[in-house]
């Protein structure tokens, strides 16, 4: 096979391999930022957190909260589901610079699968 064929070939295994990694990362930190409370499921993201230490700052009673389903959830412990959001996602956050660098740093196949 012509040299130039075989490189190419290689940086296309290459990009290809180091796609399908980054996907994978961003599924996993999905993941981690999936938060169980008060039976409803909610995402460790900017917009919860903020909405969710509102609620906390206005000591209101009765909080009911929309959950990744857009299901209405009424939460007892405002303060105990904003810990587990943030919890969840330095967690998630931290699990993705490590991997991200991991990944920025691999120059070939075998380093981006960790063989």
């Amino acid at each position: 096979m012509d040299e130039r064929l075989q490189k190419a070939l290689e940086f296309s295994n290459y990009t290809l391999t180091l796609n399908n990694q980054k996907r994978n990362i961003k599924n996993r930190v999905a993941q981690l930022q999936m938060v169980h409370s008060d039976g409803g499921v909610f995402i460790a993201d900017h917009e919860t957190i903020s909405f969710v230490k509102a609620l906390v700052d206005t000591a209101e009673k009765n909080i009911h909260v929309l959950d990744s389903k857009n299901n209405p959830i009424k939460v007892v412990e405002p303060k105990d589901l904003l810990d587990k959001l943030f919890s969840a996602y330095f967690s998630a956050t931290n699990e993705y610079a490590n991997e991200y660098e991991k990944l920025r740093k691999a120059r070939n196949i075998k380093q981006i699968m960790d063989w």
